[in-house]
């Protein structure tokens, strides 16, 4: 059957799906079955609403789920919680490595179980894409335990608040001054990559984006710009706090050049002048990138890219304008700013624009089979043939293994960095090993293990056609190709499409891993 066909097609196969289908994969990592029930009902001006006020929605199921997660390390230390202080990870650091431990890998891999496990049961599905959205735009990767401080403190605090707020606590993580090398950047020797990747990637961007005769061609900045901002921000430093706390160096050999007036031009004709200071000259550099008209066109650019379309310079123009009129009208106002883009008319035309990255599709899979529970990859289990150690390596042959991308630019949001014939025979070996884990591996081909949570999932007992319905249904939303479907029914009900089916069913695992992982189900 074609529907088996290894393939990566640049247009997606079968029908459209409706906006609602559309907006649960979009805003979210797709929808879970209590979603599916109350599709009817369903209002996209309201979702989209509902969605941008997160603390207005009861989270408590997957609050207490996360809370109940076993934070035993293998050394038997607990690990701290995602909200720990700096001090408090800190003493768990040294603890760690007196018993011999890992702290960072054991973190690290905490941190994985609760983003995933957040992704899978939150309600608050577009508050989650939104953190994973600024934890690419402000790209640091696990290089120590102030990571972990980061995703909490910089990231989830701010994921939907104001950008002005959201930067400066960026300037200021432990996380990003180790990155990008900014914790020993002194008077004698400021070093730029700091500087750089803040107007370059974090808010102008290289070009002016401003619809003009300067669009994409006017640069945003000079050496001297970038010079001049690592002196501004140089003493900005952990150096010198027991906990690696962010503190500002007042020391003779860090601060001498602050006293100094500066200057600096920004893509424009007339200068921005900074008077003498010390720490504050960096806020009013902040201030100044955060005001931006260019910022506010890259912000409303890459939020465009990850919501509407690879190619929104393109595709969608006006969703950009309206964005960027909303950031400058609101002073950077995230909620704002999201709602002109989501409400802009072409948002609900942009079917067959993105595609799933590796960890969409596991946690959109994962939330179509009904999971409640996420892998806890603390725990060391190589034994286990089915265990955390497994999922792990095959999320990193994905090229998505979490919290570890090198370069500051943050992992790509385009199709072809993601979609190839590899990343399709990888998705297929994910989606049937989930199902192995989940619902009872198949040991022989002409029988298989009762299991009353898949009965479940396909009201059994049901005829062939009726369960391949219900599985386009879960998992892909839409119409396919008759073909297609008529193959999927002929396989299952071995040439019966009345053929009774249940969860001991020899030829029905095989055919969730077929629908879960085929090119109709990677698309956003």
């Amino acid at each position: 059957m074609s529907i088996l066909i290894i393939d990566s097609p640049s247009t997606p196969p079968g029908e459209a799906p409706s906006l609602a289908r559309l907006a649960y994969n979009r805003l979210g990592f797709g929808p879970r079955p209590e979603d599916l029930a109350n599709l009817s009902a369903f209002d996209f001006g309201s979702y989209v609403e509902a969605q941008l006020a997160p603390e207005s929605i009861d989270d408590s199921t997957c609050d207490a789920y996360i809370a109940s997660l076993d934070r035993t390390d293998p050394q038997g230390i607990p690990v701290p919680p995602p909200e720990a202080s700096l001090a408090e990870l800190e003493n768990y650091r040294r603890a760690s490595e007196a018993a011999g431990g890992w702290p960072n890998g054991n973190l690290q891999r905490h941190l994985w179980t609760v983003t995933y496990a957040r992704a899978l049961l939150s309600k608050r599905q577009l508050f989650e894409m939104m953190v994973d959205f600024w934890t690419n735009h402000l790209q640091t990767n696990f290089q120590s335990r102030l990571k972990y401080w980061e995703d909490y403190h910089v990231i989830r605090r701010h994921a939907l608040g104001n950008f002005r707020d959201l930067i400066g606590a960026s300037a200021k993580s432990p996380s990003m001054l180790y990155f990008l090398s900014n914790t020993y950047s002194d008077g004698a020797n400021p070093n730029e990559n700091y500087a750089r990747e803040l107007m370059e990637l974090h808010t102008m961007g290289s070009y002016s984006r401003v619809p003009g005769p300067g669009f994409l061609t006017q640069p945003n900045y000079t050496e001297e710009d970038v010079h001049t901002a690592a002196q501004i921000l140089s003493g900005w430093t952990t150096v010198g706090s027991p906990d690696d706390a962010y503190r500002f160096n007042t020391g003779r050999a860090w601060p001498a050049h602050h006293w100094q007036e500066k200057r600096m031009w920004l893509g424009n004709d007339n200068y921005y002048y900074f008077p003498y200071g010390g720490e504050e000259q960096g806020e009013q550099l902040l201030d100044i990138l955060a005001e931006h008209p260019s910022t506010a066109y890259f912000i409303s650019f890459k939020l465009c890219r990850r919501f509407i379309s690879d190619f929104p310079d393109a595709f969608c123009p006006d969703a950009i304008e309206a964005g960027a009129q909303a950031f400058l009208s609101t002073h950077g106002d995230i909620r704002s700013t999201l709602r002109a883009i989501l409400l802009h008319p072409k948002f609900a035309a942009s079917w067959g624009q993105k595609i799933k990255r590796p960890f969409e599709f596991l946690i959109s899979t994962m939330r179509a089979l009904g999971l409640r529970e996420m892998i806890n990859f603390l725990p060391n289990d190589w034994h286990d043939a089915l265990g955390a150690r497994f999922f792990e390596s095959q999320i990193e042959l994905l090229g998505q293994k979490l919290f570890e991308f090198s370069a500051p630019t943050g992992l790509p949001d385009v199709r072809f960095a993601w979609w190839n014939t590899n990343q399709v025979f990888g998705r297929w070996t994910l989606a049937n090993a989930l199902i192995s884990r989940y619902f009872g591996d198949q040991t022989e081909v002409d029988s298989a293990p009762a299991n009353p949570a898949l009965d479940q999932l396909i009201a059994a007992p049901a005829t062939a056609t009726q369960v391949i319905d219900r599985l386009l249904d879960r998992f892909i939303g839409r119409g396919i190709d008759p073909q297609d479907r008529s193959a999927l029914i002929d396989y299952l009900g071995a040439g019966n499409p009345q053929a009774t089916v249940t969860s001991a069913s020899p030829r029905l695992r095989p055919v969730i891993g077929v629908i879960a992982a085929s090119p109709y189900a990677q698309w956003r």
